[in-house]
């Protein structure tokens, strides 16, 4: 059977995972069972065929058959997990699955009877009532079936009474009771202890699955809660053409970006905190609130970038840290203003060429003095200004090869200088996710793209 999923172990009563590992053990002691009865039948064939038994070894030969196939059928209960179940099995296969202490008692039920019988002559069927309680002393079920068992086993004894030809049946009668009394009582002991066992254990299991659960949704819940505040979509302007993508690795990210629009400026965002999961996001949600109650001072972006450089600086016990890039458009003065925060180089393309613009300064929150550089370039139309996280040119493939920020460089300068803003994103998103070759995304990847027109 196939692993639970966590949801599938909360839903599951301690009577079904009681009953589950019952028919675990009990698949072991059936195969055990066949084996036993497989080679009793061999010796019994011989022994009719000795005879000139027709009858007997017809039965022998059937029952030959019976225990092959059963056998065949336990093999594919124990392979099913793999999906390798033979075909003709299928129906079998399912059913044993489900009625495990059914199967093991109406194998008994028929395989009792038939040797009890065959050794009635020669008298051998007194040990066969004496001993084969005690081959289930392993077995673990319900207490309505264990006391079913024993009970027909008992019950044979009488009944060979009428047609065995001896006469002292009451000492095998009570030899039998005693002999099916102690081993039931075994157990019985047995199947309740490992009841209390499992019902220990999976009530441990289950609140693992419970409190797990909890946390799925509550990362699920802050996931879409960090989504909700990264922008909708980009604005739409008559003079600068702009896209954004956030792809978290985790649950919740740590990557963020956004924009603002002041008037004929619009200011791009892109911040990345240190690391990815719900520290980060709660973190990043700082920078957005600072970023909305600051957005009417983002004419100086490295001013602003000071101002929430204190703020998460002295407002968190934990040092935390963040870099952030900050790109201004004024479309009046027909100039872009760069500021940064240990944010990874802004590539920007212009006149057919590619510069990248890295201005050195520590992260957001660091305990040292911070300085906060910033540039200004006049802009033109047609020119390109891409900004985007260290998990787009950190991005690693198989090989452990590194995506590189020459390659994104030369895969901006190649893309049509006439195609929108968001099919530079796109291209960049599915050339880093190319590279990789499906290995796995171990940082987040955060792209901004904007056009001016």
């Amino acid at each position: 059977m196939e692993p639970l999923s966590i949801e599938e172990i909360v839903r599951t009563s301690d009577e079904l995972a009681v009953r589950r590992r019952f028919d675990a053990r009990n698949l072991v002691y059936l195969k055990i069972l066949l084996i036993f009865f497989g080679i009793v039948t061999v010796f019994n064939f011989f022994e009719s065929t000795r005879h000139n038994d027709l009858l007997g070894t017809g039965f022998m030969v059937a029952n030959s058959i019976l225990i092959a196939i059963l056998f065949l059928v336990l093999r594919d209960v124990s392979r099913e997990r793999r999906r390798i179940v033979s075909r003709g099995f299928a129906t079998p296969t399912r059913f044993i699955q489900r009625h495990v202490s059914a199967t093991v008692l109406a194998f008994v039920a028929l395989q009792y009877p038939l040797f009890l019988y065959l050794s009635r002559k020669g008298g051998g069927w007194q040990g066969w009532v004496m001993t084969l309680c005690w081959v289930f002393v392993g077995m673990r079920m319900a207490v309505a079936e264990l006391v079913l068992l024993h009970a027909y086993l008992f019950a044979a004894a009488p009944i060979m009474l009428s047609i065995s030809p001896r006469k002292d049946i009451i000492p095998i009668l009570i030899a039998s009771a005693c002999m099916n009394a102690s081993a039931l009582t075994l157990e019985l002991w047995g199947s309740r202890r490992l009841r209390r066992q499992v019902i220990a254990d999976w009530g441990d299991r289950r609140a693992s699955a419970r409190e797990q659960m909890r946390m799925r949704d509550e990362l699920q819940y802050a996931r879409e809660l960090q989504l909700a505040l990264l922008p909708e979509s980009a604005p739409q302007l008559d003079w600068v053409d702009v896209a954004g993508v956030s792809m978290p690795a985790t649950e919740v990210g740590g990557d963020y970006f956004d924009y603002f629009v002041e008037g004929n400026r619009l200011a791009m965002v892109c911040g990345d905190v240190a690391g990815h999961g719900l520290a980060s996001g709660l973190v990043l949600v700082s920078l957005r609130s600072g970023f909305t109650l600051l957005r009417d001072s983002l004419g100086s972006p490295a001013a602003v970038l000071m101002r929430l450089h204190d703020l998460i600086a002295h407002t968190s016990r934990r040092r935390i840290l963040a870099t952030v890039a900050v790109v201004l458009l004024d479309r009046d003065q027909k100039r872009a203003t760069i500021a940064s925060a240990g944010h990874p180089p802004i590539i920007v393309r212009r006149n057919g060429s590619i510069r990248t613009i890295e201005l050195f300064a520590p992260p957001l929150g660091v305990r040292l003095p911070v300085n906060i550089p910033q540039v200004t370039l006049d802009v033109s139309p047609g020119d390109l200004f891409v900004l985007h996280s260290d998990g787009v040119y950190e991005a690693r493939n198989a090989n452990d090869e590194i995506y590189g920020l020459e390659r994104l460089a030369q895969l901006v300068l190649a893309h049509p200088a006439d195609a929108s803003a968001e099919s530079l994103r796109d291209a960049i998103a599915h050339d880093v996710e190319s590279f990789r070759a499906g290995a796995a995304q171990d940082d987040d990847v955060t792209i901004v793209v904007g056009r001016v027109l």
